[in-house]
């Protein structure tokens, strides 16, 4: 993990401290971090930092993610098998990242992916020189050690940690972009999600997501069983502005639904 994202971290555990390795360093593989504040301590493991104390996630489909089989298989596989059964037509890999990138604008401060997954979007956007840090979080350890394989054969720099939503990891105004693609009906509490998102983005900093439009009711029933939270426009909407995140925007493309805020540069 590189210095431009230690110096960004702030504690999960009291929420105050920043987190310091034990010996000052440009880039920490393995080790412990420390905060100064409530004296917890987080261990990184091959550059991964595990912010997660104790994993509130126990609903059925984030139970999928952490099998090794389903991480290993996931983009080439799982992740457009999903895409054919719930998009007509799905849209290529190319033009899905491209329409991201041009929502995210030109951001000035790490970019944050979150619910990174293995990594997909995270390493494209690490491609390019002109941006900012990339780093990855989720929650999945199976996710996570893919996403490391991945970038290293791919031969870019991402920065993962292993922390689990709503509550982000990050000092105040700290990142430049905020991406969440494919993951949004993952997050159970929407509105505390999006009061963090606004807290850790820089002024001028944007918010982009993507997620399912909701199903009928006899599927949505199926569908929040097994801990999936699909929502309208509207709601999206609603809950943007509640945080003070300006300039919707939004795509529609059957089931899928795009979204972009930005924070307000006062």
């Amino acid at each position: 993990m590189r210095r431009a994202i230690l110096q960004q971290l702030r504690c999960p555990r009291c929420r105050r401290g920043g987190l310091m390795p034990e010996h000052d360093t440009d880039v920490l593989a393995f080790g412990p971090l420390h905060c100064p504040e409530c004296h917890a301590s987080f261990p990184v493991t091959e550059g991964v930092a595990d912010l997660v104390q104790e994993s509130a996630s126990t609903h059925l489909a984030q139970r999928g993610m952490e099998q090794r089989l389903i991480a290993r298989s996931y983009e080439r596989y799982v992740r457009p098998a999903l895409q054919r059964a719930l998009a007509a037509p799905p849209l290529d890999r190319d033009s899905e990242y491209l329409l991201y990138r041009s929502l995210l604008g030109n951001p000035e401060a790490p970019i944050l992916d979150l619910g990174t997954g293995t990594g997909l979007f995270a390493r494209r956007l690490a491609r390019e020189p002109e941006l900012p840090p990339v780093v990855g979080l989720d929650v999945s350890r199976a996710m996570l050690e893919e996403s490391v394989a991945q970038a290293r054969e791919a031969g870019v720099r991402v920065d993962f940690l292993r922390a689990e939503a709503p509550y982000l990891p990050f000092r105040d105004g700290s990142l430049g972009a905020v991406l969440l693609a494919h993951s949004l009906h993952f997050i159970a509490d929407i509105g505390r999600l999006l009061l963090e998102v606004g807290r850790v983005l820089r002024p001028g900093g944007r918010f982009v997501a993507s997620t399912w439009l909701p199903p009928g009711r006899a599927t949505a029933f199926v569908q929040r069983q097994a801990g999936l939270h699909p929502r309208e426009e509207e709601e999206l909407r609603d809950a943007l502005s509640a945080v003070g995140l300006v300039g919707f925007a939004r795509l529609r493309l059957p089931p899928l639904l795009v979204v972009k805020a930005e924070k307000p540069v006062r």
